[in-house]
């Protein structure tokens, strides 16, 4: 389901904007509609606070009355113009991000022209905009919805056929007999001298969801699983929390063998193992990659060579970051490690509202 930011100007559409949301609650769930940003709290940088919300949605609606762009401050100089409107703000943002902007003309109003908008929303004016009539509102509020469902159908995953997740089975099973011939690894010595196994993953085949860590730990590698003991129990609960088992996803590391001992890969083994990370995407083509804590966020980035990189966990993480791989669009949604909440316990609600945003893609 497509998550819906509405953006309007509280002067000039604020009744249409009830109106429109009341219509829409009866196509969409109300938990993936944003009317408006309640409050800010005191101190967060408001550019990055509004940012973070525009971020989990795909759609942006702006609504358009027929004052929109000529609304003035009490100095007269007009709102749109100043670098603190929120309606500007959040308009640039997801023009920059990517998302879906669609323009609702409300009242009569027409559509501005570049010349009028400052720079950050001169895109804005090439958006085809759609008008909300007095007369046909509740119709023409229907094709709006329809237009939105279809974006979140290019955005969700296709399902495959059972051919297909045949296909997926045996080239994953073929891919963990290449790993665990691999006798050329930097780690393959200590898998033989612990008497480990290599941890490919797993999971579900043709999952939407791709899970990824840094590295197996002892217990893990002892068991060839990824993600048991503490932090796969943490990774459960939130999986449930979205209505989600492990089957329903597939999960895997950077490096795909226990390196010994408790510390970051090198970026050597990185590097030998990253083939197969892609060949795991390839063969599982899943819709949004999560990375797993400050290590393994940075090196996806890296991958595909996205500013975030240089990011902190708690500055990216839970942000829906569009890229494209070479199938086509997908997310990167950079999540704190399950092991947070056994060293914090209050992570584990900011965990949790993190996993919310993945149900766009359930």
């Amino acid at each position: 389901m497509a998550r819906i930011f509405i953006n309007y100007r509280r002067q000039d559409s604020e009744g249409y904007v009830g109106r429109l949301y009341d219509h829409l609650t009866r196509h969409f769930d109300g938990e993936t509609l944003f009317l408006d940003v309640d409050s800010i709290p005191p101190g967060v940088d408001f550019v990055e606070f509004l940012d973070d919300a525009v971020a989990q949605c795909d759609v942006l609606l702006a609504v358009i009355g027929p004052n929109w762009a000529n609304i003035s401050d009490e100095a007269g100089e007009r709102r749109i113009l100043r670098e603190d409107d929120f309606v500007r703000i959040e308009i640039a943002s997801a023009l920059r991000q990517k998302k879906t902007v669609v323009p609702l003309l409300v009242g009569g109003a027409k559509m501005p022209r570049a010349a009028e908008l400052p720079e950050d929303i001169a895109g804005l004016a090439r958006r085809n905009a759609m008008e909300l009539s007095h007369n046909r509102f509740g119709t023409d509020v229907d094709k709006l919805a329809e237009a939105v469902k279809r974006v979140a159908s290019e955005i969700l995953k296709p399902r495959s056929t059972p051919q297909e997740v045949a296909r997926k089975q045996k080239a994953l099973k073929d891919l963990r007999a290449q790993l665990v011939a691999a006798e050329d690894s930097p780690l393959y010595a200590v898998r033989t001298e612990g008497r480990f196994f290599p941890v490919m993953g797993e999971g579900f085949a043709d999952a939407s969801l791709l899970f990824v860590g840094e590295s197996p730990g002892k217990t893990e590698a002892e068991a060839g699983r990824p993600f048991i003991g503490q932090s796969g129990a943490v990774l459960d609960e939130m999986l449930a929390t979205i209505g989600l088992k492990r089957e329903d996803i597939f999960i895997t590391n950077l490096v795909l063998d226990h390196p010994g001992a408790k510390r970051e890969p090198t970026q050597d083994e990185i590097a030998y193992y990253t083939p197969y990370m892609d060949a795991i995407i390839d063969i599982i083509r899943p819709a949004v990659i999560i990375p797993l804590g400050r290590f393994a966020a940075g090196a996806v980035m890296k991958k595909w060579g996205l500013p975030e990189a240089e990011l902190r966990i708690s500055d990216m993480h839970g942000k829906l970051i569009k890229t494209r791989a070479a199938y086509g669009d997908i997310h990167i949604v950079p999540l704190f490690h399950p092991a947070a909440v056994l060293y914090s316990a209050s992570m584990k609600t900011t965990l949790k509202q993190d996993f919310q945003k993945l149900k766009l893609f359930i």
